[in-house]
């Protein structure tokens, strides 16, 4: 399930993490000069429980264009499973 959030707030990366614990949140209106640099403080526009969750809709074209593409997503989720296609991801053991 994802959600298109209304009531837009500027959070800090770390009110981000502790609100959607669980979560994968789209990111628009961040503050940093450019996309390379880390941003402090974002709105969050979307909550979702898998990647780009509802993209179908073209939710996500259409905040990268009123935005100007000042958008990021971080991820909180708990299991990634069958997020590339596997059924799971083989780690180096050695």
């Amino acid at each position: 399930m994802y959600e298109i959030l209304n009531n837009q707030k500027r959070m800090t990366r770390e009110e981000i993490r502790e609100e959607f614990q669980g979560k994968w949140v789209f990111l628009v209106d961040l503050d940093s000069a450019s996309p390379f640099e880390r941003f402090e403080t974002a709105v969050p526009a979307v909550v979702a429980d898998k990647l780009f969750e509802g993209s179908e809709t073209g939710i996500y074209k259409e905040l990268n264009e009123r935005y100007n593409n000042n958008t990021t997503d971080m991820t909180f989720l708990n299991n990634l499973i069958n997020v590339f296609g596997f059924t799971e991801v083989m780690g180096d053991d050695e």
